[in-house]
């Protein structure tokens, strides 16, 4: 991934009013509506042919899939070409406003889809403050180190980022200030208590650096595949993204259809553990469980008990009542209602956490069935405030 917010800073685009504040496409040659995204676009353009010796002849924009292929949905926001004739397209470019992290799983796969239509070599993904390339090789995708010339790329003289596996981190490193300070605001809150902090980047290092290597292990956390790790970007009911990295599995819900699970941290002030949804209808997570708040340390037997209250919002559709909540999983999963609150576990943190320990497979498995059920509340309230409304 290379900086670029200097380097764009320093490209003034000259603004029109047609009627609305606006841009003149160099390649369109037509008037723009000015927004975030365009201005990236626009932007992109004049780095294209200025910085990398693109000639603007050899571009397109807004590239509709489906003057490639019948029916495919879809423009390119770029499209770099090999020839005059623009007929042997070279790269694939999508631009995404600042706000939007551009390494996530999400916007990666869309510019691939593009290329896999137009058999492009490279896709770029740029938002104005970073720039990635990749080489599509061998049936991969290889990230370029640097952003290379029109010339390099068409003649092919590019190197690529040597992909360094991370190993999970030992207790004592885990334990160490050092580490803790390295994941701050990052993944764990600054606030956040240290023997939380501790379990959170224990309960990290296991969730992002190991693997499963037992059927039995998914069995019993209640999920069928493991889908490794991807920074796929989930909303709350807030309205918010996060573009983090998460877990995934596939799993089956209580219908019997094909859901992806996710689990994550996300961390600033205080550190919250989400659990993602993701199905045909929608992606979100289900649970942002504050560890701060919800897990209570035993300091005699370095043991971390976790707990919710059954708060659940609905975005602007308000919120849920607790007892509600509440009733629906002790209907549904008595056995994780303890004292009118959901009982999701207890974990031994005074060691390394592995996917074969008890504990830590009871916890993980709870926490997925408690956020099905909460997912089951939620659409039920709201056929219900739909059926109100009409």
């Amino acid at each position: 991934m290379n900086d670029i917010k200097k380097i764009f800073k320093a490209i003034k685009l000259n603004k029109y009013r047609p009627s609305s504040s606006s841009y003149f496409d160099p390649v369109r040659k037509y008037f723009v509506p000015k927004t975030p995204e365009e201005e990236v676009r626009q932007k992109t353009i004049e780095f294209l042919e200025t910085q990398l010796g693109v000639p603007l002849n050899r571009m397109r924009v807004e590239e509709a899939m489906a003057h490639t292929k019948r029916r495919a949905r879809g423009r390119a926001d770029i499209v770099v070409y090999r020839d005059d004739e623009k007929i042997n397209p070279l790269m694939v470019i999508e631009c995404k406003a600042p706000e939007v992290d551009i390494s996530c799983d999400e916007v990666r796969e869309q510019a691939e889809r593009y290329r896999n239509i137009l058999k492009a070599d490279y896709i770029m993904l740029v938002n104005g403050y970073k720039l990635i390339i990749y080489k599509y090789q061998d049936g991969k995708n290889f990230e370029l180190v640097n952003i290379s010339s029109y010339k390099e790329l068409l003649e092919s003289k590019v190197s690529f980022v040597e992909n360094v596996l991370l190993e999970p981190y030992t207790y004592k490193e885990i334990m160490s200030y050092e580490l803790q300070h390295k994941f701050t605001k990052i993944y764990v809150g600054c606030e956040t208590p240290r023997p939380i902090k501790v379990f959170a980047l224990n309960f990290l290092n296991l969730i992002l650096l190991k693997t499963i290597n037992k059927k039995s292990v998914l069995e019993s956390i209640g999920v069928y595949e493991d889908r490794g790790t991807g920074r796929t970007r989930f909303g709350n009911s807030a309205g918010y993204n996060y573009q983090i990295k998460t877990r995934l599995f596939i799993a089956k819900d209580r219908k019997n259809k094909d859901q992806i699970l996710g689990l994550s941290l996300f961390g600033k002030y205080n550190t919250q553990l989400n659990v993602s949804i993701m199905n045909r209808e929608r992606r979100h997570h289900s649970l942002q469980l504050d560890m701060d708040k919800f897990c209570k340390y035993e300091y005699s037997t370095n043991k971390i008990v976790i707990t919710h209250s059954g708060t659940l919002s609905t975005g602007r559709g308000g919120s849920i009542s607790k007892f509600t909540v509440i009733d629906y999983v002790r209907n549904n999963a008595p056995d994780l209602i303890r004292n009118e609150e959901v009982y999701l576990g207890v974990i031994d943190n005074s060691r390394l956490l592995e996917w074969n320990q008890p504990d830590v497979q009871n916890f993980i498995n709870n926490l997925f069935r408690y956020a099905v059920l909460r997912d089951e509340v939620r659409k039920k309230y709201k056929r219900k405030r739909s059926r109100t409304k009409k």
